[in-house]
């Protein structure tokens, strides 16, 4: 099945290059002083391979956090991680930092954010599934409302900046960009599905884990900090797009059941290509209306995802 995804994830990246409000055919990449080439090499690809990175990083790591919390309703954003990238995002802002500083700020938000919330949610040496959870969801809470603190004394402009980044919206960005934000994902994706198997012990519970062989501690401190990087380094490079975390790996659990060592790689392959999808959508749709505008790609993300998600759901009850 995972061949599969991956021949669906190259389908998505071949229409999201090769589509948008101009087409392009290779044919006329092909001119090096072209217009289309510059298209092809400056903007369609490196942001088709940045929303394949977001997404990948998203939807793992959405089924890795509702196997650490063994809650279905758990995605990307509800332990705090999010709030403090896009806290560090909103402040860059704020203070007029040119996009490489606000993207480095945001990356620096995730990880302050990330080792705060671990800390603090430990008690007398021991680290559970709910502390993370509560702990994860008062950050975000409190995170929020700084950022909503700083959008009321910012300008209008920056006001429609952080709206944007709030929305989520994928930029057209550089390759320099991707390759960093490619280094965090993968290695965060390549973790969790080494850890996979182990996941599915810990759905059983955390004595039948250790009962079992498993350090339950160093297992969820693993897939936490993997996780949290992938998603601090997603919010750094694209805003806050949501319901891909949460839509996806129940996704692929309806349809192909709850071995977490299938569903993290087909959740991380089936992100990837809706997400490609959904921008390409985002880029077209509008384009070539009255309104000659691009929609926010985390607009595509919940009105396509919702819709199939229950119908999904509801086949399967």
């Amino acid at each position: 099945m995972n061949a599969l995804l991956s021949a669906l994830l190259l389908a998505a990246l071949a229409f999201g290059i090769l589509h948008g409000s101009e087409s392009v055919t290779l044919s006329e990449a092909a001119d090096p002083d072209g217009r289309a080439r510059a298209i092809l090499l400056f903007a369609r690809i490196p942001r088709a391979l940045l929303a394949a990175l977001v997404g990948m990083a998203l939807a793992s790591a959405g089924g890795a956090f509702q196997a650490l919390l063994r809650n279905p309703l758990a995605d990307p954003f509800i332990l705090g991680v999010s709030g403090g990238a896009a806290l560090g995002s909103v402040l860059g802002i704020g203070f007029s930092l040119p996009f490489e500083l606000v993207s480095v700020a945001a990356f620096a938000g995730a990880v302050l954010s990330m080792l705060s919330i671990y800390a603090v949610s430990g008690t007398r040496g021991r680290r559970d599934a709910t502390a993370l959870l509560l702990t994860g969801v008062i950050f975000n809470a409190f995170c929020f409302a700084l950022i909503l603190f700083v959008n009321a004394v910012v300008t209008m402009e920056q006001a429609y900046q952080i709206l944007f980044l709030l929305i989520g919206n994928l930029e057209v960005t550089d390759m320099g960009t991707v390759a960093i934000v490619a280094a965090f994902v993968l290695s965060g994706f390549f973790t969790l599905c080494f850890l996979s198997g182990r996941m599915n012990l810990l759905s059983l519970g955390d004595d039948e884990a250790t009962s079992l062989g498993v350090d339950v501690g160093k297992l969820r401190a693993a897939i936490f900090f993997s996780a949290s990087l992938m998603v601090g380094a997603a919010v750094a490079s694209s805003g806050l797009i949501g319901f891909v975390g949460l839509f996806i790996p129940h996704a692929v659990r309806l349809l192909f059941g709850a071995d977490h060592r299938l569903l993290i790689p087909a959740s991380g392959l089936l992100g990837a290509a809706f997400l490609v999808f959904a921008d390409a959508g985002a880029r077209t749709l509008l384009m070539n209306t009255g309104y000659a505008t691009q929609l926010p790609v985390g607009v595509i993300t919940a009105l396509v995802g919702a819709p199939l998600f229950m119908l999904l759901l509801r086949r399967r009850t």
